[in-house]
């Protein structure tokens, strides 16, 4: 193994004495660096000299080597020296003044005493930068990892948010497709309702005109039916709506003999609450109301009752609407129906 005499001896400088100079010219900012420098000096002799010879040293450049601004090129020389490029050659811009140092044994003493304290000077200037580069670089480095660090971070972010995203578009799709089945299923079945509907108001409508010729057949029919049956009523008068308000009519027959009276009406609507329809006999004196009779759901009705006198005697017939609690002297002027007596 190579000790440090050997290296001394051979002109190179030790490498665990790199940063000594950057210590000593307080240009070492890396905590950890300091204390490894200050753990070796304590514990090896030999670094403990060294230390300080360049201690000395750097007492003997400040009053060996005068205040010179450095050149504007410098910076320029030594980032090419540091990246590997042509040492570059320093030329003093002026004679330096020979100054009296006294004499010494040390590498570093020999080397200002032997006239190149100008040199000497460069050299540490250098050293010094150089540590300083190298530090810089090893912090860009780290600066460099922890960049990656944080890329890889966001690019595993990024992934996992592609992911969600990817499944939040596949369960969107899935949901479409779904309420468009749904929604075809539901117009599926609004047109079977539709035309349910249709269907429907078909029949109702085809019952509405049945149960119209139905009750024109009972109106026509039924009567006759019934006074072609029973040979000792005589039909006396057709009763109609002579204001063409509704489709009512009605037949009046008398028994040939006797005075027993038959009435049936039909087409009539519903009377108004309290009030029901009634028959009345003109032409005899006063007017008599001879019966008052409900209806049926469809409109008819049929009624039997005593003429108070010959029915030859009176002149016509009526029907209106009375109060069922009280029927006045005389109808109403509202008429339903109404004929001649003959």
């Amino acid at each position: 193994m190579t000790d440090s005499n050997e290296i001394e001896n051979s002109g190179e400088l030790d490498p665990r004495f790199e940063n000594f100079a950057a210590y000593i010219l307080d240009a070492l900012d890396d905590e950890e660096e300091r204390a490894a420098v200050e753990a070796l000096v304590e514990a090896d002799s030999a670094a403990r000299a060294e230390f300080d010879e360049l201690t000395e040293a750097a007492t003997l450049l400040a009053i060996a080597v005068p205040p010179v601004a450095p050149p504007a090129s410098l910076k320029a020389r030594i980032l090419e020296l540091a990246t590997g490029g042509t040492a570059p050659v320093i030329t003093p811009a002026a004679p330096i003044p020979s100054i009296q140092i006294p004499r010494s044994t040390t590498r570093w003493s020999r080397i200002f005493q032997s006239g190149y304290a100008a040199s000497a000077a460069a050299a540490v200037v250098v050293l010094v930068a150089v540590g300083a580069l190298g530090f810089q670089n090893r912090r860009l480095g780290e600066e460099i990892d922890l960049l990656r660090t944080y890329l890889d971070a966001e690019a595993a972010a990024v992934v996992g948010l592609h992911a969600e995203l990817s499944a939040m578009l596949v369960d969107s799709e899935t949901r479409v497709a779904s309420m468009k089945g749904e929604m075809d299923q539901m117009e599926d079945e609004f047109g079977a309702t539709t035309a349910m509907f249709v269907h429907q108001e078909e029949m109702v409508s085809e019952l509405a005109t049945a149960n119209a010729a139905l009750r024109e057949a009972l109106r026509d029919q039924s009567w006759l039916t019934y006074v072609a049956m029973k040979e000792e009523f005589k039909v006396e008068s057709w009763l109609a709506d002579h204001q063409a308000t509704s489709d009512a009519s009605g037949i009046f027959a008398v028994r040939v003999i006797g005075n027993e009276a038959m009435f049936q009406v039909n087409g009539l609507e519903q009377p108004v609450d309290g009030f029901a329809y009634t028959l009345w006999l003109l032409g005899n004196g006063e007017p008599i109301a001879v019966t008052q009779f409900a209806i049926s759901e469809i409109g008819s009705a049929t009624v039997a009752f005593i003429l108070p006198a010959p029915f030859f005697q009176y002149s016509s017939l009526v029907v209106t609407q009375e109060r069922v609690d009280s029927i006045g002297p005389r109808p109403s002027d509202v008429q339903f129906l109404s004929a001649e007596a003959n």
